[in-house]
């Protein structure tokens, strides 16, 4: 099987080499800035995809990146280094609640100009 995938290295260091060994998949490779309200700013890098065949998302990679890294993406073959499977994270009632009423609370004061 010739599959590409994404040979990943910041700051010249080696960091992994993700891809699929299977006929059907998804591999992406996403870095996102976030500059929120009340909150510190979030640089974050992720590679990950999704193993079609089995319907399950993958992971390799989860950081943050800083100013002045570099991040090298190589387009690569095989061999690649296993993934992990990637697990929703486990929120208790009252806290998936608490967030949802923040969440309301927030955009009923951003939208109160188009709520009559």
């Amino acid at each position: 099987m010739d599959n590409i995938g994404i040979n990943i290295k910041i700051n010249g260091k080696q960091i992994t080499r993700a891809g699929f060994d299977k006929d059907h998949y998804v591999l992406h490779v996403m870095a996102a800035f976030a500059r929120r309200r009340c909150r510190n700013d979030a640089f974050g890098f992720h590679v990950g995809g999704l193993d079609s065949d089995a319907e399950s998302h993958v992971n390799w990679l989860k950081t943050t990146l800083n100013v002045g890294d570099i991040v090298t993406l190589e387009i690569v073959k095989g061999p690649f280094d296993p993934s992990e499977s990637h697990q929703p994270p486990v929120v208790s009632e009252e806290n998936q609640l608490k967030y949802e009423l923040e969440l309301f609370y927030r955009l009923k004061e951003e939208l109160k100009d188009h709520i009559e």
